[in-house]
């Protein structure tokens, strides 16, 4: 299996010929081979993306399919807990919990106590007379399915309590969309997730619904969007502008000097639900942002106004073909990729134009939150508000094991990225 990686690898790995001479039966697994042969240049780590998984894991990401209670969770500068996702119809949102709550205990434990006792597990674990105190690990990494756990959550002031239970459920690409009437200007916004087979059947319903009200102006919040299937980042683009993007090369995969003929480009189009006369765009981003996000993000940026807020994305202008190997998926860097304009080089991230935090603390449209209120407050005036720049400074402090990073590849067509 190994030997067959590395076989693809010398052939189409964007970086081939800085592939190391090694041995692949050396390595007890793929992905343990594929993290050796990254390409770096000198201490630094330029592939940060290429990775192997599980085929069944792989093709159930970009099926939609997930398992657990389907939320993610974040701390304050102050160290409180508030949920800051929750996907629609998954089992922490037919529970009743939503963006914005503080957590305040689980299973009876509490936030603090959680804390106590991870702290506690991990300097007694070795000791010969340990026991095990209910932590984080313990409580929020349940693993069975239909294991129940207890939530008491604070919102508005009003504390409530609610059981979520283990289930599979379908992860939506479209976590929030409204209309917002910004100062006379009919505004819309969508908060995008995910760049899944499922998205585009989303994304129409939601521009639909923008179109026949008349947008004039655009919020699209990929601050948690790790990338997906380019054919949807295509579709993206041209559902924003396709009146503008129409017969342009707005996305253009280069491989490596083996397969220039897989060099491809897509054309813009005009579709059913289509935009027109979107002049302006604000894209809430973050270190989360990725792969296809900034791929839309580039592809838009000769054709409308693009106002980036938050911080600055994570910096991926490459691309994955993935491979079946058995019952492995193997996913390396297999293509760059530009702009009609040829340029997407920004493997340090996309700067922000106007700072901003994330105020989970408020959901998503709600005009309150902090990155919306920035994006909206920049498309009115042409100009960040004076205290963005102080309000984005504030430090946050990740859960690190309650909110996995969930960034992907960009696939051509049916493959990752």
């Amino acid at each position: 299996m190994n030997r067959h990686a590395f076989a693809y690898l010398k052939e189409w790995y964007l970086w081939y010929e800085h592939l190391p001479a090694i041995n692949p039966a050396d390595f007890e697994s793929l992905d343990k081979m594929i993290a050796a042969v990254k390409y770096r240049e000198g201490d630094v780590l330029v592939d940060r993306f290429s990775y192997a998984v599980k085929k069944t894991e792989h093709d159930d990401y970009y099926a939609g399919k997930r398992y657990g209670m389907g939320m993610s969770m974040q701390r304050d500068e102050n160290n409180a807990v508030f949920i800051t996702l929750v996907y629609p119809g998954s089992p922490a949102g037919e529970a009743g919990l939503k963006r914005g709550q503080q957590l305040l205990a689980m299973n009876g434990v509490t936030v603090e106590e959680l804390d106590e006792n991870g702290a506690y597990n991990k300097e007694h674990r070795g000791d010969a007379d340990f026991a095990e105190r209910t932590d984080w690990n313990n409580v929020y990494n349940a693993e069975n399915k239909g294991e129940a756990v207890q939530f008491k959550v604070l919102e508005e002031g009003e504390e409530f309590e609610t059981t979520v239970v283990l289930d599979d459920y379908i992860g939506k690409s479209v976590l929030a969309y409204k209309i917002l009437d910004n100062n006379g200007v009919k505004t819309g916004y969508i908060h995008f997730k995910l760049f899944i087979t499922s998205s585009e059947e989303e994304l129409n319903e939601v521009f639909a619904h923008f179109k026949e009200e008349n947008v004039d102006e655009l919020v699209l919040d990929l601050r948690y969007n790790g990338g997906g299937l380019v054919k949807i980042a295509r579709h993206l683009v041209n559902l924003i502008a396709g009146d503008k993007v129409k017969g342009d090369d707005i996305i253009k995969l280069i491989y490596n000097d083996k397969h220039q003929e897989q060099n491809t480009s897509y054309k813009g189009d005009v579709l059913k639900n289509s935009l027109s006369g979107i002049n302006k765009v604000a894209v809430i981003v973050s270190s989360g942002t990725a792969s296809a996000s900034e791929m839309v993000i580039n592809s838009l940026t000769p054709y409308v106004e693009i106002s980036l807020i938050g911080s600055t994305t994570y910096g991926k202008p490459v691309g994955m073909n993935s491979k079946d190997i058995c019952d492995q998926t193997i996913v390396p860097i297999t293509f760059k990729y530009a702009n009609s304009q040829d340029y997407g080089d920004f493997f340090l991230g996309m700067e922000a134009d106007c700072a901003a935090a994330d105020d989970f603390k408020h959901d998503f449209g709600d005009e309150r939150e902090e990155e919306l209120s920035v994006a909206l407050y920049r498309l009115s005036n042409g100009k960040c508000p004076s205290n963005a720049a102080v309000k984005s400074s504030q430090k946050r402090k990740n859960i690190e094991e309650l909110i996995p990073v969930e960034l992907k590849g960009m696939g051509k067509i049916d493959y990752t990225f």
